[in-house]
């Protein structure tokens, strides 16, 4: 490809991860969430097919772009709505750790990975690399397939707030103190001294 035609491919992957975010809730709504998150994933790594069979030339740059477009289509359906049942399913006052947690394991495996698929197309080639790299993307379709999730039909419902936790504003309980004594009371006063012990 010339750098045009890659930058144009590239252009059209990115306006199918856009429309597989935009059209993902109204797809989950007709199939359900679990069953459209299992077809993006079977899709994906079909759409590797036409890159490990390509040549040059114009017909197979429209191919592999129309291929980026469905396999980030796919990639931006399921991310948002997986991501959607994270936080539906997770608790306000966990809401920011799992978050982190969750950036902090995908941006930490994409230099891992980086590094291994270069590695492995310097060493056994560009054409392996890209098989190799198509059947791991077998490995979460597996994942979901053997998982609860495969079966939602439906968003979940969001967790019951808890009471008398102060969780329900979305704040973490107050961590107990010493206790403030009432005015004139020499007793509690003599026990917040210590901590509040007696």
């Amino acid at each position: 490809m010339s750098a045009t035609a890659f930058g144009v491919v590239l252009g059209i992957g990115a306006l199918g991860a856009a429309a597989g975010a935009l059209f993902a809730p109204a797809v989950a709504r007709r199939f359900g969430p679990g069953p459209m998150m299992l077809g993006a994933l079977a899709l994906t790594p079909l759409t590797q097919v036409p890159l490990l069979l390509a040549s040059p030339g114009l017909g197979w740059e429209i191919v592999i772009g129309a291929a980026l477009f469905l396999q980030l289509a796919c990639a931006g359906a399921a991310g948002t709505t997986q991501r959607s049942i994270r936080q539906l399913i997770t608790e306000n006052s966990m809401q920011a750790r799992m978050q982190a947690v969750s950036t902090w394991l995908t941006s930490g495996a994409r230099p891992l990975g980086a590094l291994l698929a270069g590695g492995l197309g310097t060493w056994a080639g560009v054409r392996p690399a890209l098989v190799a790299g198509a059947c791991l993307l077998v490995v979460p379709l597996v994942v979901l397939a053997r998982s609860p999730l495969r079966a939602l039909r439906q968003m979940p419902a969001p967790p019951p707030a808890p009471e008398s936790t102060g969780h329900t504003t979305g704040q973490p309980p107050a961590a107990a103190g010493p206790t403030v004594p009432a005015p004139g009371s020499a007793s509690a006063a003599e026990g917040s001294m210590d901590g509040g012990m007696p």
